[in-house]
């Protein structure tokens, strides 16, 4: 019988919040999360654009957004999706 010794995913979620879609891309390598990026956007004229990015690696969070952008609110959405995202991790069994 095979027994797994290595197993990575990447997964793309969306979530829209107060008129914002928050497209996350995440990879999780042997039950660790080792990326998480978020491309923050907001519809305008029928037309989503990109008003920022928030991404974690390496335990170091980098957010970059427009300075007319509430920085402490989409701190605060992306901090709730990273602890949504480590629920779901289940460690490899060895």
């Amino acid at each position: 019988m095979l027994k797994l010794i290595s197993a990575s995913v990447t997964k793309e979620s969306t979530l829209t919040v107060g008129g914002y879609e928050y497209r996350v891309i995440y990879t999780i390598v042997n039950g660790v999360i080792t990326s998480i990026s978020c491309s923050i956007r907001q519809e305008v004229n029928s037309v989503l654009n990109e008003v920022g990015k928030i991404s974690k690696e390496n335990g170091q969070v980098n957010l970059f957004l427009r300075e007319t952008e509430d920085y402490i609110a989409h701190a605060e959405e992306f901090k709730a999706i990273v602890s949504e995202i480590e629920k779901e991790v289940q460690p490899i069994e060895g």
